[in-house]
């Protein structure tokens, strides 16, 4: 008797907890796409206050990026602005998006765009998972207010030099005229031939200091700036002492 109810009972509790194929299948779905929501950046609204003036995805052996040029029409400053990419191939079938959570802000994130000014960004992480890139779709969403005064970053005219294992490259120097200490502060780069971008890149420095010393930095290119128009700019990424 003791046997049978322990049977009893040990049948009853893998019934209860018993689930059937469709059942389970219907709960993976949901957990599958819970996960999906959670590993996407959603960028929220378009910022009707920008305008993509110039786009262009460019490829070499070092790899892709994509550079854009873009203006804020509003008299509001933004900071931290959220930029969408969908790179594609010449078929129009989507080969990467920068829409990873847990991408680094700077790949996904415009640091400064003043009122009533142009500003570049640049991606040179772009990793296509298929077809070589021939366009990309740009969206910038809602932002933060920029502050009326934020830090003053000043970057020295850019020299070109070629590295022998890297590349084409610019160096300069990049010096912090406020007194915010700046972290992992990013420079963005482009270079114009006949009005046209053919090359651009980022680079890092990871600490600037608030107390005037330059520091040297180094950017390389995707894309042939040889003969280009170069600029260079670091845009601010600590906004005030508490950043």
């Amino acid at each position: 008797m003791k046997r049978a109810w322990i049977l009893f009972a040990v049948a009853g509790m893998l019934l209860a907890g018993c689930e059937s194929t469709q059942e389970k299948s219907a709960r993976l779905e949901e957990e599958g796409a819970d996960l999906v929501k959670q590993t996407k950046v959603d960028i929220g609204a378009e910022n009707r206050h920008i305008d993509v003036l110039e786009k262009v995805v460019l490829s070499d052996q070092w790899g892709t990026a994509v550079a854009v040029v873009m203006k804020n029409g509003s008299q509001e400053g933004l900071s931290d602005a959220p930029i969408r990419v969908n790179v594609k191939d010449a078929k129009g079938r989507s080969t990467f998006k920068n829409d990873l959570a847990g991408t680094e802000p700077s790949l996904i994130q415009v640091p400064v765009v003043k009122p009533q000014s142009e500003v570049y960004w640049v991606n040179d992480q772009v990793l296509p998972t298929a077809g070589k890139p021939a366009s990309v779709e740009v969206t910038v969403g809602e932002a933060k207010p920029l502050p009326d005064k934020i830090p003053e970053i000043v970057v020295s005219p850019p020299k070109l030099n070629r590295d022998p294992s890297s590349g084409l490259e610019v160096t300069g120097t990049v010096t912090n005229k406020s007194d915010i200490e700046q972290t992992n502060i990013v420079l963005y780069a482009i270079g114009r031939k006949n009005d046209k971008i053919v090359a651009a890149g980022r680079g890092m420095i990871p600490k600037l200091k608030a107390d005037g010393t330059p520091a040297t930095y180094h950017v390389f290119f995707i894309g042939n700036p040889t003969g280009a128009e170069i600029t260079v700019i670091a845009p601010p990424v600590n906004l005030s002492g508490g950043s």
